[in-house]
């Protein structure tokens, strides 16, 4: 999957960031909510987070959490690896910093949650066979205008995308038209409907009361 600047993951991090300095309990429901979807966007998926109580003594620290979500992203982008690993051991290095628990016990635990998780997908992915990439089902493929809605970004970067062959099993058609698989993206058009009815549900609160708490929606 190709990680890319998610306009509505920005948007939770500038409310976390605006709520921290405002109300902070609010600020750390909306991180959790953040970093949980964070983590499964970069392909990262790590249990533990789920049952870390994140706290927030310090707005820089949300800065900074923020700062290597890019960095990571770039080097993912840019397939280096390991350097996004090295990243990320900083990012959940971050995060176990701002528990109430000993930092080096939660950072030991979300790292060997993180590495369970991966050797138990690589093992489902070994025992699944994926589709050829020629099965052309008009349902499984987004046009280049639909990706780019998708992701925020232009068709053109999308088609560059495309002819530079960062979208697994993407093809053109007869007519010249690009054809990209559906499972290069990490949500699915019911999830993108859910995010943006919750958005939606932040933007219009923060209107009427200009504040946001995720258990309020």
């Amino acid at each position: 999957m190709i990680p890319t600047i998610d306009q509505e993951q920005e948007k939770l991090w500038a409310s976390v960031e605006t709520l921290s300095s405002i109300n902070t309990e609010q600020a750390e429901a909306v991180l959790k909510t953040t970093v949980e979807r964070s983590l499964k966007q970069m392909g990262f998926t790590t249990p533990a987070i789920s049952s870390l109580a994140l706290k927030i003594t310090d707005p820089q620290s949300v800065i900074e959490l923020h700062r290597i979500e890019r960095e990571i992203n770039l080097q993912l982008n840019n397939k280096n690896l390991e350097m996004a690993y090295e990243l990320l051991i900083d990012y959940l290095s971050k995060l176990s910093e701002m528990t109430d628990k000993d930092p080096s016990l939660t950072h030991k635990k979300l790292i060997a949650s993180l590495m369970a998780n991966s050797a138990k997908n690589s093992l489902r992915a070994s025992l699944v066979n994926r589709p050829n990439r020629h099965q052309k089902a008009g349902n499984s493929f987004y046009s280049p205008s639909e990706a780019a809605k998708k992701i925020g970004l232009s068709d053109q970067t999308i088609r560059r995308m495309c002819e530079k062959g960062k979208f697994a099993g993407a093809y053109k058609t007869d007519g010249g038209h690009w054809r990209i698989p559906k499972e290069n993206f990490i949500t699915t058009d019911q999830q993108d409907k859910r995010a943006k009815a919750f958005f939606d549900r932040i933007d219009l609160k923060n209107q009427e009361a200009g504040n946001v708490d995720e258990f309020d929606l």
